[in-house]
């Protein structure tokens, strides 16, 4: 194409990725290590959130039961990704306890998960700023980790769906395994697994939209569920885990179009 055919000169811009670039003879600084890591973790947190946003992607199954006055949340292990596409990792099943004895605790409870982060493995530098002082000790590793609350209350801002209103069952229809993601008839019949199109947290992903897809980037919370007690006080176990509240967000592999066209 002629250069002068050009109806409007052309935007350039920059993106938000770095990285750095290494030549003989200059000298290594620790942000140039740093930056090579830094490039990597900002690549993978792009790539996440904006192919799959925020939620759980496999696991992290909540089971409360009621035991000697007791209220026991067990959370599977699992893998989520928060809003700003950093995964959060649960490696083994876990227990909160909550004495329920003389209280009256009904729900709803809110039981949320976030990343934390635990720097470790400190080391003093070798030269200090000054030669008579001793520099201060900086951490060398860098751990994530996870946090699991119960709350009364769901946090202002944290990933999760909001069920249809004619999908919600009652307190007497409540199954005692809830599945994931409350569907529509046609999509519940389906033998694909695939997320409703009709839930509202995931209309950004389905319109191809780009940004967090289903909250605010700054948001640090992932909903798991919402534990109530039945109003049927003669069962056994009262308590039961409603999933529809959570974002699911694993991959669905499709089938190889060489072998089934």
């Amino acid at each position: 194409m002629n250069a002068k055919s050009k109806l409007v000169d052309p935007l350039r811009g920059m993106g938000k990725l770095v990285w750095p670039l290494y030549a003989p003879g200059t000298l290594l600084q620790a942000d140039d290590l740093t930056q090579a890591v830094e490039y990597t973790r900002d690549l993978s947190r792009l790539m996440f959130r904006t192919l799959f946003g925020c939620g759980v992607l496999c696991g992290l199954r909540v089971d409360p039961a009621e035991d000697c006055g007791k209220l026991h949340i067990g959370v599977g292990r699992g893998v989520a990704l928060d809003c700003r596409g950093d995964p959060v990792e649960v490696p083994d099943p876990q227990d909160l306890c909550i004495d329920v004895c003389g209280k009256t605790i009904d729900g709803p409870l809110w039981v949320v998960l976030r990343r934390i982060e635990k720097c470790c493995a400190p080391r003093t530098p070798v030269c200090g700023q000054e030669d008579d002082e001793e520099a201060p000790a900086v951490c060398t590793r860098e751990r994530e980790g996870f946090e699991i609350r119960v709350l009364v209350e769901k946090p202002e801002c944290a990933c999760g769906c909001e069920p249809r209103a004619h999908d919600k069952p009652t307190d007497k229809q409540v199954p005692e395994v809830v599945p994931a993601q409350a569907e529509s008839p046609s999509q519940a019949d389906s033998t694909c697994k695939c997320a409703d199109p009709g839930l509202a947290c995931y209309d950004e992903h389905y319109a191809g939209e780009c940004g967090c897809n289903c909250c605010n980037c700054d948001c640090e919370w992932i909903v798991l569920a919402l534990v109530e007690r039945k109003t049927d006080k003669e069962v056994k176990n009262p308590w039961v885990a409603d999933h529809r509240y959570r974002r699911f967000v694993r991959p669905v592999l499709m089938r190889d179009p060489a072998v089934n066209p």
